[in-house]
C-alpha cells in the first residue's frame, strides 16, 4: 500500500472555535507530536494539541507537575489553556511503563486525574508497556511481538522499527492513517496484569477511539486516497 501525507490531500482546517479540544500531554518531542499533529484539521469538531515535555520532564510527576501549571497556572504563572466543561473537553497524558513503574509515580499520576474527574473534568491516563511505541506496532501488526524475536534487537524500539512501515520504520507524518487497524489489533493483544497493562499491551486504544469518532468519515476519503 502507498502512503501518502494527510496534508497533501487535504487542506489545512481550522478547527470550530466550539470544538471539543484534546490536550495530550507526550513523553516524547519528535515522533509522538508529529502522530498526533497528523489529525489536526481532519474535523472542525475536533482540536488535538499535543504537548510535549519541557527541558526533558519526561516522567508521570513532572508531566503532572506541567499540567497544573499550563491549566490552573501558579503565583508566577497565569494559565495557558482553559478547559470548557461544556464541550468537555480531555487532557490525556501518554506515557511508557519502562522508565516509570518505579516510585508509584504512574499510580500517582493516576489518582491525580483520578480526583479532577471528580470535578467533573476529563482527565485520563494512556499508558503503554513497555513504550509508545508498541502502539505504534500494532498499525501493522495484529499479534503480540515475540519475546525471542524481540530479545534479538538492541532497543524495543529498533524491533519496532523493524516490524513496521513495511520494514522501513513508522513514518509519523503518514502512518497514523492506519490508525482504525492499530485500534483493532490494540484490543484484540490488551491484557490488564497487576492493575496495569501486560507486557505488549497499550491503553492508547482509548485515545485512538475518541479521535477516531470524530474524524472516521475524513479518514475513510484520506485512504480512498492513498490507495
Amino acid at each position: 500500500m502507498g502512503y501518502l501525507s494527510r496534508k497533501k490531500i487535504y487542506h489545512r482546517a481550522q478547527p470550530d472555535k466550539n470544538a471539543k479540544k484534546i490536550y495530550i500531554f507526550c513523553e516524547g518531542e519528535k515522533t509522538e507530536i508529529k502522530y498526533f499533529e497528523f489529525f489536526q484539521g481532519f474535523s472542525s469538531n475536533i482540536d488535538i494539541i499535543p504537548i510535549p515535555p519541557v527541558s526533558g520532564k519526561t516522567d508521570p510527576t513532572k508531566l503532572k507537575d506541567l499540567s497544573e501549571i499550563l491549566f490552573f497556572g501558579n503565583q508566577d504563572t497565569a494559565p495557558k489553556y482553559t478547559l470548557s466543561k461544556e464541550y468537555k473537553d480531555e487532557i490525556w497524558f501518554v506515557i511508557d511503563t519502562d522508565r516509570w513503574n518505579e516510585g508509584n509515580k504512574i499510580q500517582q499520576l493516576k489518582d491525580f486525574c483520578t480526583t479532577k474527574n471528580l470535578e467533573e473534568l476529563q482527565w485520563f491516563v494512556a499508558q503503554s508497556n513497555p513504550c509508545i511505541e508498541i502502539w505504534l506496532y500494532y498499525h501493522f501488526n495484529d499479534k503480540k511481538p515475540e519475546q525471542t524475536e524481540v530479545s534479538k534487537h538492541p532497543s524495543f524500539k529498533n524491533f519496532v522499527h523493524n516490524n513496521t512501515g513495511e520494514g522501513n520504520g513508522f513514518n509519523p507524518t503518514h502512518h497514523p492513517i492506519e490508525i482504525e487497524r492499530a485500534i483493532r489489533n490494540s484490543k484484540l493483544t490488551f491484557e490488564i496484569i497487576n492493575n496495569q497493562p501486560g507486557l505488549f499491551s497499550t491503553e492508547v486504544y482509548y485515545l485512538g477511539e475518541i479521535i477516531l469518532s470524530f474524524i472516521h468519515e475524513q479518514l475513510v476519503k484520506a485512504k480512498a486516497m492513498s490507495n
